[in-house]
C-alpha cells in the first residue's frame, strides 16, 4: 500500500496543474499574461534529489508522456524535456550540494529551460507566432514567478515526506 502513496501524489499533483490553470485567478494579473503551473515538473525534480534519479526519471517520462496526450497535439516533447530535466538535475547535484538554495534555483531554471524549449519547438514547427519579448515579459516571468512561489512552498514538506519513503524504502531492503 506504501509504494502507491507517490505515484497517487504525482497523478494528483498532474490533476491539480489542471485545475489550478482553469479555476484559479491571479489577481494581479493582466489580461495578456500567461501563468503556466508547471507542478509536475516541480515534483519530478523534487523526486530526483531527494528520492533517487531513476524514480524521477521514471515519473518525467510518465507523466511527460501524459501530459502529451491529454494536452497538446505532438507527443513527445513534455515526455523527452521531463525526463532529460529529470536526468539533467541528477547531473548537476553531483558537483552541487542538496540544500534547499540550490534546489529551488536548479528548479526554476529548470522550468525556464523548458518554457524555452517548448516555445522553441512550437515557433519551430509555427503552432505560434509569438516574439521572444512577449514570450519572455508575458509568458516567461509569470510562469517563473507563480512556479518559484509553489516550489518554496511545498520544497519542505515534500522533502520531508521524501526523505520518509527512502528510509523507509532502505528499511525494506535490509
Amino acid at each position: 500500500m506504501r509504494r502507491f502513496i507517490l505515484p497517487f501524489l504525482v497523478f494528483f499533483t498532474f490533476i491539480s496543474e489542471s485545475i489550478f490553470a482553469h479555476l484559479i485567478h491571479i489577481p494581479f494579473a493582466t489580461e495578456e499574461q500567461f501563468y503556466i503551473p508547471r507542478f509536475i515538473l516541480i515534483v519530478v525534480i523534487f523526486v530526483t534529489v531527494y528520492l533517487n534519479r531513476t524514480q524521477g526519471m521514471l515519473f518525467g517520462i510518465v507523466f511527460g508522456l501524459l501530459h502529451d496526450v491529454v494536452y497538446i497535439e505532438v507527443i513527445g516533447i513534455y515526455l523527452f524535456a521531463y525526463g532529460f530535466l529529470a536526468y539533467l538535475i541528477s547531473k548537476a547535484l553531483i558537483v552541487l550540494h542538496r540544500n534547499a538554495f540550490i534546489v529551488l534555483f536548479l528548479t526554476i531554471l529548470s522550468i525556464a529551460l523548458l518554457e524555452f524549449y517548448v516555445y522553441g519547438m512550437n515557433y519551430l514547427i509555427g503552432t505560434t507566432k509569438m516574439s521572444l519579448y512577449n514570450f519572455t515579459t508575458l509568458r516567461l516571468l509569470p510562469t517563473l514567478a507563480l512556479n518559484a512561489v509553489v516550489a518554496i512552498l511545498i520544497i519542505y514538506p515534500l522533502k520531508k515526506f521524501l526523505s520518509k519513503i527512502k528510509s523507509e524504502e532502505s528499511e525494506d531492503i535490509r
